[in-house]
């Protein structure tokens, strides 16, 4: 039994762990299963609190482990296979999170997709055309967060794409938010996706959790892609972690007199990537994803100098020749 990670699983049940008890427990020179070694790498005053008034800790955190092995849900932290490489290039990092079903960032690239939970018929129909283009042309998951709307339009045309979806909870796995859509979690696991949080696995919605979850979306992928936000909304809040983070960030563009999604023309004004098509989506990936690859886990790579443009100004070596390879659909198709 890995009593560090006993340990940290009380990390989402309100241990305080200072950076320097995370550092001495993820130390490699320390033995995880020595149990006296670990309590004694949690050496701050909350946490040794913590463990004086929860003295039963390892039997509380073997509970949950045991709880988690029946259900299907693996545990993860920094400093493991499975933890994301893209996460640690972030300024904040999950210490430790659960999953359920396939770590499918281990494999392949992720494009962040966010937007409204009352999305517009256009704004769909052209999610349902040029999305689906999209990830067959790149090969890429999606990550997004289940929300109505935007998020789970993302989640159902990635797997009607044959292509895996990653859904990031701002709840505990086993009290998933929204409520009611157990068929949808269900069917990203059995497509090949994957569900994630970073709470206890019965951990209730708190409004603070959105802002932490989206901070997560953001993190995991090269481009974030705001496909139709309203000013004073949690998009625009992943937007922002994006531009935090150093990730790209692009939007579709609409008339200035439409009655939602006005915050996609302000995020263009402020220099997100306007998108047309999939083939403009296409481009900004094939010019994010290696970069962001070569560079996750470590510095931001330098960008290019003749990397695309800001402030709506296109760049030919961004949009590349849209007359040669372009595959001929009919308007509306899949």
């Amino acid at each position: 039994m890995d009593y560090r990670l006993l340990l940290l699983l009380h990390y989402p049940l309100g241990l305080n762990l200072t950076d320097a008890d995370i550092t001495a427990l993820l130390a490699d020179e320390l033995d995880p299963f020595d149990v006296q070694a670990v309590l004694a790498a949690a050496t701050s005053a909350p946490a040794r609190d913590y463990l004086a008034r929860a003295v039963d800790w390892r039997e509380r955190a073997q509970k949950i482990l045991t709880l988690s092995v029946q259900r299907g849900i693996r545990w993860s932290y920094i400093g493991q296979y499975d933890y994301p490489r893209a996460w640690l290039g972030i300024s904040k990092r999950p210490l430790i999170f659960n999953y359920m079903g396939e770590p499918v960032w281990m494999r392949i690239p992720l494009i962040s997709i966010v937007g409204s939970r009352t999305p517009g018929p256009e704004t769909l129909l052209w999610m349902q055309r040029e999305l689906p283009r999209f990830l067959k042309r790149s090969g890429a998951g999606v990550v997004s967060g289940g929300a109505r709307g935007i998020d789970q339009w993302s989640h159902r045309i990635a797997m009607d794409s044959l292509r895996p979806t990653v859904c990031i909870q701002p709840t505990g796995l086993l009290n998933p938010y929204p409520d009611g859509f157990e068929h949808l979690w269900q069917r990203i696991v059995k497509t090949g996706g994957c569900m994630i949080s970073t709470y206890g696995l019965h951990e209730p919605m708190r409004k603070g959790f959105f802002h932490t979850r989206n901070r997560w979306i953001a993190g995991l992928s090269p481009v974030t892609f705001v496909v139709e936000a309203n000013r004073r909304s949690g998009s625009m809040l992943t937007a922002k972690a994006a531009r935090d983070e150093g990730r790209e960030l692009c939007t579709l563009p609409v008339f200035p007199t439409a009655t939602q999604g006005l915050a996609n023309l302000d995020l263009i004004h402020d220099g997100a990537f306007p998108i047309r098509d999939h083939l403009d989506l296409f481009s900004l990936w094939q010019y994010s994803s290696p970069n962001f690859l070569q560079g996750a886990g470590g510095e931001p790579q330098e960008q290019d100098v003749h990397g695309p443009h800001r402030h709506g100004r296109r760049n030919d070596s961004l949009v590349g020749d849209r007359s040669r390879g372009q595959e001929q659909h009919p308007v509306g198709d899949q």
